[in-house]
């Protein structure tokens, strides 16, 4: 992760996110960029303001934190300026912040966090408003698929060996739908794959989780309650407009359900 990308509109929840990097980022020794978006419509005084504020906000980073952040200012959409810039910078990472299991859910879930889950190229961390900054000790890897090719998860073995953190990849089977037949399928899949993935990352701490019941999230957010998990990795599948209307995106919904840190990462 040496790239970091952490846009901002200034609000307590991209704080919380700028933090989050900023420490992330003296760890990992990472080079980061903070963007700005401004609508073309705006008066130009909201560009000279944006530029004062991120000239403000870099200084108090550099004296505060003691690490650089390059400022970027966009005159476009919010959703296409993450992209860009990102593609640009080429950057490891976006990080972005959420309000996390809040009353405003439903509000969040079409916010602009959500609106860039499953469309970028690199993994986003979104970060919920009451998550605080840890060194990260477990990682739960929630899959539905065990791929021997396990390139996508290059980011995780990555920062699991960045912060001496353990690996547990679970795998959910849902009650309701051919259980027995499921769970036993899930069950020595699951093992297996744990296996694959011990052999091929030797360093690595790695464990299997096999999750059952009635609803994923309900299920997910309980293991991760009772097994204080620190960082929760989903992966995104890019859908068409039909499912995108017809299947709301798993991720998107945990990314507004969990109160921890979750890094969605695009396949």
């Amino acid at each position: 992760m040496k790239q970091i990308l952490i846009p901002t509109d200034f609000s307590p929840n991209a704080d919380k996110a700028l933090n989050y990097a900023i420490q992330m980022a003296k760890c990992l020794n990472s080079k980061i960029f903070i963007l700005h978006a401004v609508d073309p419509a705006s008066p130009e005084t909201a560009i000279t303001d944006a530029k004062e504020k991120m000239r403000l906000l870099a200084k108090s980073i550099a004296s505060t934190e003691n690490i650089q952040a390059n400022t970027v200012i966009c005159e476009g959409a919010v959703v296409s300026s993450i992209m860009d810039t990102s593609d640009i910078e080429k950057t490891d990472m976006i990080v972005m912040g959420t309000l996390g299991n809040s009353a405003f859910k439903e509000k969040v879930f079409g916010s602009k966090t959500a609106a860039v889950i499953g469309k970028t190229n690199v993994p986003l961390l979104t970060i919920p408003l009451l998550a605080e900054w840890k060194i990260p000790n477990k990682i739960l890897v929630a899959i539905n698929h065990f791929d021997q090719d396990d390139s996508v998860l290059v980011p995780v073995f990555d920062l699991a060996k960045s912060f001496g953190a353990s690996i547990q990849v679970a795998v959910f089977t849902d009650a309701d739908d051919d259980y027995v037949e499921d769970y036993d399928e899930h069950e020595a899949n699951i093992a297996k794959y744990r296996d694959m993935l011990k052999e091929k990352h030797p360093g690595l701490e790695i464990h299997a989780v096999h999750l059952a019941g009635k609803h994923f999230s309900e299920n997910l957010k309980s293991w991760i309650d009772k097994n204080t998990i620190d960082v929760l990795v989903m992966l995104t599948h890019k859908r068409n407009v039909l499912e995108s209307i017809f299947n709301r995106s798993m991720t998107k919904k945990m990314s507004y359900n969990t109160t921890i840190p979750m890094l969605a990462i695009p396949v």
